[in-house]
């Protein structure tokens, strides 16, 4: 099979994505039972409950910019110890975490749609604005607002969307939008990679072959795919050999 050459969405297939994974992550909710809410996930500390009050949290702050930075001065007094994005994720777990089940659900069922909504109509001006401002100190591929909303924030609800399935056994279920976000990871990938041109075969869902790299492929690779994803976020997943070009890799999620 031919290897693709990552590309970034346009701002328009990048709100349609996000919506879908904004509604795909509604559908974990809502299929949730009382005892998977108290399991815990992949994000070390948090069980299902943190999560998707993380996933709220970020939609309800999309959705009405002025609850951000509300939250980044609270996590700036509070958790001094801390980096501005991890004390500002505590933030959200601080507000929300304590919602039952119906209540995250119908947060998240307001949230959701306006964050979408919000994302689609954000002003040019608005969506060039360094994200440093925000979170000094996370390295970002792009260093825009408009990279976090349309590449970041839907692959982080990706990757908690597929945590949640791991803590509790409901199904992950992936389409066309899944195989963009994870296009999206390898152009991440392939934008910072340093080590020679790579022929990548992801199998499984939302799989594909990349060519990683610049130049004709003088490596190869095939892996599973969210196994990948997991370990190009932090979380482990992949049992490589240290000399695999694979090894040190990583993508912000």
């Amino acid at each position: 099979m031919a290897a693709q050459r990552p590309h970034r969405l346009t701002r328009r297939q990048a709100t349609a994505v996000a919506a879908a994974e904004m509604r795909a992550f509604g559908d974990v909710l809502a299929s949730l039972d009382g005892d998977d809410w108290d399991r815990d996930t992949d994000s070390a500390g948090w069980t299902v409950r943190h999560v998707a009050a993380h996933v709220t949290g970020q939609y309800e702050e999309l959705a009405r910019p002025a609850v951000l930075l509300r939250r980044l001065g609270a996590a700036r007094r509070r958790y001094r110890d801390r980096s501005v994005l991890d004390g500002h994720n505590q933030v959200q777990i601080d507000d929300l975490g304590g919602l039952g089940p119906d209540g995250l659900r119908a947060r998240y069922a307001k949230v959701g749609p306006a964050a979408v909504r919000m994302a689609r109509i954000m002003p040019g001006f608005v969506r060039r604005v360094p994200s440093r401002k925000l979170f000094p100190g996370e390295a970002l591929a792009e260093p825009d607002l408009g990279y976090l909303i349309d590449v970041v924030a839907p692959r982080d609800t990706w990757m908690h969307r597929l945590e949640v399935a791991r803590a509790t056994g409901v199904v992950f279920e992936v389409d066309a939008h899944d195989e963009a976000i994870v296009g999206q990871v390898m152009r991440d990938l392939h934008a910072g990679w340093r080590g020679r041109p790579l022929h990548l075969e992801l199998t499984g869902p939302a799989g594909g072959t990349w060519a990683i790299g610049r130049g004709p492929a003088l490596e190869s690779a095939q892996v599973d795919t969210l196994a990948l994803m997991r370990h190009l976020s932090g979380r482990g997943g992949l049992d490589l050999p240290p000399d695999s070009p694979l090894a040190d890799a990583r993508v912000v999620f």
